[in-house]
């Protein structure tokens, strides 16, 4: 059965003990950033910060949110990838194969939540919160869930997942990922709408397997300039191996 995870941002305190315990279960250096005029940092998710602590000052109050990839049960980065490199496990994880990767970045642009992010600085290829899929295999909770010290991250079974949901929903509770992109594998709850805290008002996309054209009414020349990216990207890794071997 596929997992699911419940989001419940009425328990968040904004501690980032998720945020800390996703990088240090996937190895992932710390961001050098500096103040910018919000608590929130770094700004936005990166190659390296997988989950991240958002902060939203509203006319209702201040609120924490924490966002990742979403998981979606018809993830479109999958459909668009040239190179098949993202796939949809039966245990509800998108993963991505590192080695089929040629950095073209048209995962990042079909993504409705904004998630596949770019390495520019390492291996140059794109990377993103893999739901703990090692973790999961072991039937271990994902490191953010396990380090919530509020159980605002619950696993669980995705059917039941949504049933909890459904049942704060009748409650007055605002629900989000059920319907959006198709469904998802990360379900909020919260006490406001969702259009308040930033999440994207998203509705079902369907892709057509593997296929770059569908882009091109939204995205113009992103798929000339894709493609030299990904060229260039080559390029560049193949450089750095040359130069390893001297």
């Amino acid at each position: 059965m596929p997992k699911a995870v419940l989001v419940d941002l009425r328990r968040c305190t904004g501690c980032r003990g998720c945020q800390v315990a996703c990088h240090q279960w996937n190895e992932r250096p710390a961001e050098e950033t500096e103040f910018w005029g919000t608590y929130q940092n770094p700004p936005d998710n990166t190659a390296n910060t997988w989950c991240l602590v958002r902060f939203r000052d509203t006319d209702k109050g201040f609120f924490f949110t924490t966002w990742r990839c979403m998981h979606c049960l018809e993830p479109a980065c999958v459909s668009v990838c040239p190179t098949q490199a993202l796939h949809k496990t039966e245990e509800g994880p998108v993963l991505y194969d590192e080695t089929r990767c040629i950095g073209c970045q048209y995962c990042h642009a079909a993504c409705p939540f904004d998630i596949p992010r770019f390495d520019w600085e390492e291996d140059r290829v794109i990377r993103k919160c893999t739901f703990c899929a090692d973790r999961l295999a072991m039937g271990i909770e994902p490191a953010c869930v396990k380090a919530c010290p509020t159980d605002t991250l619950t696993l669980g079974e995705r059917d039941e997942v949504v049933a909890k949901a459904r049942a704060e929903a009748e409650k007055g509770a605002y629900v989000y990922g059920l319907e959006e992109a198709g469904g998802t594998s990360w379900i909020y709850l919260s006490s406001v709408p969702f259009d308040e805290l930033g999440f994207p008002k998203v509705e079902r996309v369907a892709y057509p397997s593997h296929s770059l054209a569908v882009l091109g009414s939204q995205l113009g020349t992103i798929v000339v300039g894709g493609a030299a990216l990904g060229l260039y990207s080559l390029y560049l890794r193949r450089k750095d191996r040359e130069g390893e071997r001297r």
